[in-house]
C-alpha cells in the first residue's frame, strides 16, 4: 500500500458517484485552470482520441516515477499551444478506455479515476490521478516507460530496469548475484575467521549453501556467491580493529 499522490489540481465542486467513479462538478476557474496546465514531470493532457492503448503509456510512466494526473479531454493546438475542453459526450463513451485502464491500473489506492463536468463546456474530462507505485508497471505492450520532463520514455535497457527496481526498493546491491570463482570466498581470511565463530563447526562452502548464500547456476555450473556483504562486513570490522 502507498500513500496517493497528493493532487496537484483539487476540485471542491458538487459530485456524484456512479460504480467507484465520481462526477465532478467544477467551476469556471477551475476549468481555466486546467486549460492553463503546463504539461510536465507530474501533470499530462490528451484528446479523446488518444488511444486507450498510448493512454497506458502515460498512466505508467507516472506510475514508475513520482505519480502525477492525467487529463483525458482536454485538446491542443500544436501551432499555437491554446488548449480547449472537448470531453467525453457521457460516462459510457469512456467505457473502451476505463475497461483497459481498469485491467491494467484497477481503481484502488493507487489509482483514482474522475469525470469532471462543467455546465459550460462541452462533454466530460476523465481525470486520473496516479500514485508512485512500489512495483514497475507496463503499458498494455508489456514495455515499461518511465516519465522524465514531459515525455513518457520506455526503458528497455537491463541496466536501466534494475536502476528503476532499486529506486523502488525492490531490489538492492545487498542482495545481488555476484558471480565468481567459489574458492576467492570461502577461502578468504574473512570468511576463515567468520567460520570459526560459528556453531556447531562447518565448512565454508556447506555453511554458505544453507545459508542461502551460495548457489549454483545450473546451466553454466558457475556459482553465484551472495556472500560479499558478508564479506565486506567482515573487512569493515578488521579496519575497525585496526
Amino acid at each position: 500500500m502507498v500513500d496517493p499522490q497528493p493532487e496537484l489540481f483539487p476540485f471542491r465542486g458538487a459530485i456524484k458517484e456512479k460504480s467507484g467513479i465520481r462526477i465532478v462538478a467544477i467551476s469556471d476557474a477551475e476549468v481555466s485552470k486546467i486549460l492553463a496546465i503546463d504539461e510536465g514531470h507530474f501533470v499530462d493532457v490528451k484528446a479523446i482520441e488518444t488511444s486507450p492503448a498510448n493512454l497506458t503509456r502515460a498512466i505508467a510512466a507516472l506510475s514508475n516515477a513520482e505519480g502525477g494526473e492525467l487529463f483525458i479531454g482536454v485538446d491542443e493546438n500544436t501551432a499555437t499551444k491554446k488548449k480547449t475542453w472537448r470531453g467525453f459526450a457521457n460516462q459510457a463513451a469512456a467505457n473502451a478506455h476505463l475497461q483497459v485502464f481498469e485491467e491494467l491500473f484497477p481503481l484502488g489506492t493507487d489509482y483514482r479515476y474522475d469525470f469532471l463536468w462543467s455546465e459550460h463546456q462541452p462533454g466530460l474530462v476523465l481525470k486520473i490521478q496516479v500514485a508512485k507505485t512500489r512495483d514497475i508497471k507496463t503499458a498494455s505492450n508489456r514495455k515499461i516507460y518511465l516519465r522524465r520532463g514531459a515525455q513518457n520514455l520506455p526503458v528497455e535497457d537491463q541496466n536501466r530496469i534494475e536502476i528503476l527496481r532499486r529506486d523502488k526498493g525492490l531490489s538492492s546491491f545487498e542482495t545481488e548475484p555476484v558471480i565468481c570463482d567459489p574458492f576467492v570466498v570461502t577461502n578468504s581470511e574473512h570468511i576463515i575467521t567468520f567460520m570459526l565463530e560459528v556453531v556447531p563447526t562447518a565448512e565454508p562452502a556447506v555453511w554458505l549453501k544453507k545459508q542461502s548464500l551460495l548457489t549454483v547456476r545450473m546451466r553454466s555450473r558457475r556459482l553465484q556467491l551472495l556472500c560479499s556483504l558478508l564479506t565486506n562486513h567482515r573487512r569493515c570490522c578488521q579496519s575497525d580493529a585496526e
